[in-house]
């Protein structure tokens, strides 16, 4: 959905790449003045089919346009997970001060397992509200961190069940190999070369061979939350949108992943030296709970500012594959609440949108 007029001179200078799709590092929204003339609405970004490179560029435009909006949600799941691992870190500090066994380690993995649960829902609850406040940013209507979370709250236990069931998607290839395989190397006494050999390439199979299916399986799955979110879909329905709007766009999707995976390996290299100084401290029966703090607070820190980008881009995915394959763009012209929109019952591949000028699918099947 392009809203310029071509004969406006601000669109005609507006640079070329914003409208052809050519060039990737400029953002595709409305000039300001026209912006402006709207009533200083926010920036609308034109519904059309987008290349790989224009999906990276405007996860990150549409991010820098609302970073507080989207860090602040982040920040509620990143608060919680801040609160649990202090939690933890507690119970941790009494079972290693007092050196008991039995009943204090019991209590420990009560509170580790009822601490996760808690920040699992609210990291499932934070993820939708992301990909609410993306709907409502990309399409030009606003909305705030609390509007957000109160629209998606109501259904926190369809969000759970979709980040359990996305986790086994991932987990659940490379650990029916790996887990016999390292039953044969570990636990069947007196073992021969042969069933070690076997144990070792079930291992190996499980994490290599089966973490690639489990990848592909996730990329599948992973638009679940944008399709639950905007077309108010339950658990399984969601799986199954997922998997058709991922149809042709697991590059894109692997993209965005792996982007998001390396800023997280970024945080950990700047929590590194604490965990080192943490480490040497436990070798020598201390704790250095400065450094375990540090930690926490950086991780904190880390998780409200990388966690939006892996949803905003996979809700962007998911408008782009809407645009594709079912004329997304259109029902939004034509006014349609998009958030009623039922999307329509595909049960293979649809073909609209491949056989229209510009919208052929530029990706190769991972």
């Amino acid at each position: 959905m392009d809203l310029q007029d071509p004969l406006d001179p601000e669109y005609r200078d507006f640079p070329v790449a914003a409208h052809n799709g050519n060039g990737w590092l400029t953002p595709a929204k409305l000039p300001e003045a026209q912006t402006a003339a709207m009533g200083g609405a926010p920036p609308i970004y034109d519904l059309r089919p987008l290349t790989t490179g224009e999906v990276l560029d405007r996860t990150f435009s549409v991010y820098r346009s609302r970073f507080w909006l989207f860090a602040g949600i982040a920040a509620v799941s990143g608060a919680v997970q801040l609160v649990v691992s202090s939690v933890q870190m507690v119970v941790q500090h009494f079972t290693f001060r007092h050196r008991t066994f039995g009943k204090l380690d019991a209590v420990s993995v009560a509170v580790i397992f009822v601490t996760n649960a808690i920040f699992l829902m609210a990291f499932s609850v934070t993820q939708a509200a992301t990909a609410f406040a993306v709907s409502e940013v990309y399409l030009g209507r606003t909305t705030t961190i609390g509007d957000s979370l109160r629209a998606t709250i109501e259904r926190w236990l369809a969000y759970i069940g979709i980040a359990l069931w996305q986790v086994g998607s991932l987990l659940w290839v490379p650990m029916l190999l790996a887990v016999p395989g390292f039953v044969l190397l570990t636990l069947i006494p007196g073992k021969g070369i042969g069933m070690a050999a076997v144990g070792g390439l079930l291992v190996f199979a499980g994490i290599l061979g089966g973490g690639v299916v489990g990848v592909i399986f996730l990329l599948r799955n992973s638009m679940a939350v944008p399709a639950t979110v905007v077309e108010r879909l339950k658990v399984r329905a969601a799986m199954r949108r997922s998997k058709v709007l991922a149809a042709g766009a697991k590059g894109k999707l692997f993209l965005v992943g792996l982007i998001s995976y390396c800023l997280y390996m970024v945080v950990g290299v700047v929590q590194a030296p604490l965990a080192f100084v943490t480490l040497m401290a436990i070798r020598k029966g201390h704790e250095s709970v400065a450094a375990q703090a540090g930690t926490l607070l950086i991780g904190f820190l880390g998780h409200s500012v990388v966690t939006p980008v892996a949803m905003i881009g996979f809700t962007l995915v998911y408008f782009d594959q809407r645009v594709r394959k079912e004329a997304f763009d259109l029902v939004v012209l034509l006014g349609d609440e998009p958030a009623l929109v039922e999307a329509p019952m595909v049960l293979d591949e649809p073909v609209v949108g491949e056989i229209s000028e510009g919208r052929a699918d530029d990706e190769t099947l991972l």
